[in-house]
């Protein structure tokens, strides 16, 4: 199942990679400045802007905050918080506090599943 990783969500990341050079180009920036700035290798860059799904999480967002865009990669996500279904079934902060600290345990897969 390691192979596996959805068309969505592969477009998706090329759209953000696309927004993500556009940017970077807009602001005149070079990837060696974006590199120098918040310590991202520039084959890191280069995989951010191509699309990748093989880029740590850290340096995604790295490279989003630097460039002010992760606001508006990210805008959907604006009050979730108050009008998602965790205040359906939350009434208050420190039930919400307990759902962000939850771990869920999933079964292991079987090799006959696949």
């Amino acid at each position: 199942m390691s192979g596996y990783f959805p068309v969505a969500c592969a477009d998706t990341l090329s759209k953000i990679g696309l927004l993500v050079k556009a940017r970077r180009l807009a602001l005149g920036l070079r990837q060696a400045d974006i590199k120098a700035a918040i310590d991202v290798s520039a084959h890191t860059l280069r995989k951010i802007e191509s699309g990748s799904e093989l880029v740590d999480l850290r340096s995604f967002m790295l490279v989003l905050w630097r460039l002010g865009i992760s606001d508006t990669v990210f805008s959907s996500l604006e009050g979730l918080e108050k009008s998602s279904q965790v205040t359906l079934l939350t009434q208050s902060d420190d039930v919400l506090q307990g759902i962000a600290a939850r771990r869920v345990r999933l079964a292991k897969p079987k090799p006959e599943e696949f």
